[in-house]
């Protein structure tokens, strides 16, 4: 077996009454969750909800039929992957149920996410990943440098509300920033909704400063819950540390950035394909990233994000694609601003690759116990060496 679309030929018979959701069955809900359905689910909490096999024949049969969610997205797969999930008996009846897309520029927001009802009295909660907005871009950048953005709060908002509308039992997970939403929410949620959640699942998302580690480590009730999906050479998904289990995925393309395409994953059945290790040059990212937010000021912080975004939109980009479409735009961008955002994008982009460089190079880089810990678990230096 190869890739999702082959798990739902081979499995796609099979319902969730007779075998509850696996870790494909969250990553094809948590795919599903970038589709936009506006004027197709409802926002209601606690409506009946859409299946899957009506969304798909009324809204996306139509083979000339194209949606648009952002160029680093596999658009024209997951309208394959409704369309074969709307024919298989173990999707087609799911309900679609409390739609939100919330992109706020004045909050610096870009939130959304629905719920999945399965036919055994469980609901998966998903959370979606980043956009093509800028402005949801930016809140990605904020959310690696300040704890909480707005979408983790409205995220936290909607688990709760979710939680409370009925009986049933949860699933939480996201892919991309969808995930990080998925552990921020569940373990900020009220008491009574933590004790309905079975699993939580992050694929690829980005993990957390300090502070709301310390704290939710605490909680060993869900820490347990948690897995945390990597591609061999993670790079969205090294950003930081995080909660819970992580395993490591096999892809069948090489480059980092390339691999957090879920659809490049290996499939074995019901599980994703592990591979062995974390590879090196995610630790290196992962450490060389640390270190430099850890040296600058919440001052240097703000001033990072601030200069990136006004390079990003002073050719009035709004989207991802607007800069990717014409990269002359941006780079013209870059001599547009002012001389205090050149030089903050110029010092910050050195440091980190000064660092990166340093720990790729520098035989004699003092590495601390945590690094230690990341090396021994990717399998890197020999555990029996002295520390």
């Amino acid at each position: 077996m190869t890739n999702i679309f082959d798990y739902l030929k081979w499995r796609g018979d099979i319902s969730f009454n007779a075998y509850p959701l696996n870790e494909i069955d969250s990553l094809i809900f948590s795919e599903l969750s970038y589709i936009p359905f506006d004027n197709i689910v409802s926002s209601d909490i606690m409506g009946d909800g859409i299946s899957i096999k009506e969304i798909y024949d009324k809204h996306f049969s139509n083979p000339k039929k194209t949606i648009k969610i952002g160029v680093l997205l596999p658009e024209e797969k997951i309208l394959d992957l409704i369309k074969l999930a709307s024919s298989c008996d173990r999707f087609k009846d799911v309900k679609l149920r409390g739609y939100i897309n919330d992109v706020d520029l004045k909050h610096e927001k870009q939130f959304s996410a629905i719920c999945f009802d399965m036919p055994n009295d469980a609901t998966y909660v998903a959370f979606r990943g980043t956009d093509d907005t800028l402005i949801g871009w930016k809140e990605n950048f904020n959310m690696s440098l300040f704890t909480p953005v707005p979408s983790q709060k409205e995220a936290i908002d909607y688990l709760n509300a979710v939680g409370k509308s009925n009986g049933r039992h949860l699933y939480v997970g996201g892919h991309s920033k969808g995930g990080n939403l998925a552990i921020y929410s569940s373990f900020m949620a009220e008491n009574e909704v933590q004790q309905k959640i079975i699993s939580i699942h992050n694929f690829d998302g980005p993990g957390f400063r300090f502070g709301f580690l310390k704290n939710a480590r605490k909680n060993r009730f869900l820490v347990e819950k948690v897995t945390n999906f990597l591609p061999e050479s993670a790079v969205i998904g090294a950003i930081f540390d995080t909660i819970g289990k992580r395993v490591y995925l096999k892809s069948r393309v090489k480059n980092g950035f390339r691999q957090h395409d879920a659809f490049t994953w290996k499939i074995a059945y019901t599980k994703i394909e592990r591979a062995p290790s974390l590879a090196k040059s995610s630790i290196q990212f992962h450490n060389s990233l640390e270190e430099w937010v850890a040296d600058m000021t919440e001052d240097e912080k703000r001033d990072f994000v601030e200069a990136l975004y006004k390079v990003c939109t002073a050719n009035d980009s709004e989207t991802l694609s607007d800069i990717i479409s014409n990269k002359f735009k941006f780079v013209n961008a870059l001599f547009k601003v002012d001389k205090k955002s050149k030089k903050t994008m110029w010092k910050s982009f050195t440091d980190v690759f000064k660092r990166y460089l340093g720990i790729e190079t520098n035989k004699s880089t003092k590495l601390t116990q945590h690094d230690k810990e990341i090396l021994q678990k990717a399998s890197l230096i020999d555990k029996n060496k002295k520390k």
